[in-house]
């Protein structure tokens, strides 16, 4: 019979989740692979989180429950760093509190990181609505391509916290944490990271994280405007990570025309604060725009900002033409 001897830590953030948290650790309880330290923080729930922690604790010593340090800024990816911080696995598999495990994803996991020389492996997500007999499908068909960091950053391939389980060793070396200042795309743009620096991973098919869709998920929730800035400072993150890097001309155009957008979007909503950072920080440093456009850009800018005029200033060739 094989031991289980790698010890695993599993992080996971809870604010208000006590009636769906139980479900959760009810799923961590029932993994086959034993050996494992389960971590939860709490980002300041006022519902009965406390009390819920209190039994599960008394039920498994294996299940620890901490409070986010009131040093640390709130959200989700605090308690994920503090978590992670206070662990003591050598591997780590962060989850949430409203998510099942599939009894088998930690053995299953475990055992293809130990036959490999891979950093990380990750399992395919199916998503569910009330209950598991209510499967709605896959959260993402693809989970592996040959050129990750792209196909990620393009959303061609896709996961969630919840699917890699980490050679903790590997996350410390490189300094991989979440961004704190980030409510929404915290995934995105951690995952982006690792695999700028890591384009190689194990993956598993096989289904063995079960995401529960509702309406308090910030996944799902219609609080468009919040999640779209989170989004656009995510993307910001990244392209200020690789802005040195060769990337291919696919990467630049879709760089361009995102922050293009954005800025033309944040002055037609009159967010002009948003629109000067964006054309500060991500339009005048992009090297392969026209330097005429750039003065148009500006010119708009302070046109729409004063006049409320200034539309067609966007119109026109963008780009320098490139040499034969």
């Amino acid at each position: 019979m094989k031991l289980d001897t790698t010890f695993v830590s599993i992080v996971i953030p809870a604010y208000n989740r006590a009636y769906l948290l139980g479900q959760t650790l009810d799923s961590v309880l029932a993994q086959t692979y034993r050996n494992w330290e389960c971590i939860v923080v709490d980002d300041g729930s006022t519902d009965a989180t406390a009390e819920l922690l209190g039994f599960y604790c008394k039920k498994d010593s294996r299940i620890q429950y901490h409070h986010r340090p009131k040093s640390r800024p709130k959200g989700a990816n605090a308690c994920r760093n503090y978590g992670f911080e206070l662990s003591k696995g050598e591997f780590v598999n962060w989850f949430d509190s409203d998510d099942l495990m599939h009894k088998d994803k930690l053995s299953i996991q475990v055992e293809r990181l130990e036959q490999s020389k891979h950093y990380f492996t990750v399992c395919q997500t199916l998503v569910f609505e009330n209950n598991l007999s209510n499967i709605l499908g896959l959260r993402h068909e693809k989970i592996y391509s040959n050129n990750p960091f792209e196909d990620y950053l393009f959303e061609k391939i896709g996961w969630l916290t919840q699917a890699p389980l980490w050679k903790k060793e590997f996350l410390l070396q490189n300094n991989f944490k979440f961004d704190e200042g980030l409510h929404a795309a915290q995934e995105w743009e951690f995952h982006c990271r690792v695999l700028f620096h890591c384009n190689v991973y194990d993956w598993i098919e096989q289904p063995l994280v079960y995401i529960r869709q509702h309406n308090e998920s910030i996944s799902y929730n219609k609080n468009l405007a919040f999640r779209e800035l989170h989004y656009y400072q995510a993307r910001g993150k990244i392209f200020y990570l690789i802005k040195n890097n060769d990337i291919s001309e696919k990467l630049k155009r879709y760089r361009d025309n995102y922050f293009l957008n954005h800025f033309r979007g944040f002055m037609f909503n009159g967010n002009m604060y948003s629109a000067f950072k964006c054309l500060l920080n991500h339009i005048m440093p992009i090297g392969d725009i026209r330097f005429q456009y750039k003065i148009k850009m500006i010119i708009a800018f302070f046109s729409i900002t004063i006049f409320n005029k200034g539309a067609i200033l966007f119109e026109g060739n963008r780009y320098k033409k490139k040499r034969k």
